[in-house]
């Protein structure tokens, strides 16, 4: 699942905490805040996607891998664009990729170049590597008004994925229990765990 980036909810957590650990608690978050008021836990679920995304476009740090003791729990991944060809905005090269578009029938009545058309001529694009033109694989013209994006750029946007599914989330689940985090928590009361029956209140 996707979540675009905000800036709610950042003052939660204590400054000092390095990008693993705030990783860490938004973890912890997703995972106490099901049946649980949004509010509350939205903001610290959200805390490190800001910080990830700037973490790629400063240091190229392309997510985070949280772990329980050795195991691991789940992986925050900063989505990337991908390379792809794009209809150059230069008026210049509009101009001539519709004059190129009418030859090919790629016009409509009002001459304007139709949608369907402009999707059909980007998927049979290709670009010369050596050269940096572009050709039509269709009929080996070369077409005019296209530029090349190379991709790589971060989308705003961090993907989080469990361990395995469940497996990622019961080995947070144990640690968590366990009192493991404790001391990151110390901000965040809210994710403090409940406590955990003795073994005589088990017993009773």
């Amino acid at each position: 699942m996707s979540h675009d980036v905000t800036d709610d909810g950042t003052a939660n957590m204590p400054p000092a905490l390095q990008l693993d650990e705030r990783a860490l608690l938004g973890a912890l978050a997703r995972m106490v805040r099901e049946g649980q008021d949004k509010t509350v836990f939205g903001p610290l679920v959200d805390d490190p996607l800001g910080a990830l995304v700037d973490a790629y476009e400063k240091h190229g740090q392309t997510g985070v891998v949280i772990k329980a003791g050795d195991e691991i729990v789940g992986t925050y991944t900063v989505n990337k664009t991908q390379p792809k060809i794009v209809f150059d905005p230069d008026p210049a090269k509009v101009a001539e990729l519709d004059a190129y578009a009418e030859r090919h029938e790629g016009t409509e009545v009002v001459i304007r170049r139709r949608q369907s058309w402009d999707k059909a001529l980007l998927r049979y694009a290709e670009r010369d590597e050596e050269t940096g033109r572009f050709f039509d694989k269709r009929n080996g013209e070369e077409i005019p008004g296209l530029m090349y994006e190379p991709g790589g750029q971060a989308t705003g946007t961090v993907t989080f994925t469990w361990e395995k599914k469940e497996v990622g989330q019961n080995r947070l689940l144990r640690a968590w229990q366990r009192g493991e985090y404790d001391h990151l928590l110390r901000g965040t009361p809210q994710l403090m765990p409940p406590p955990q029956p003795s073994a005589e209140d088990a017993q009773n």
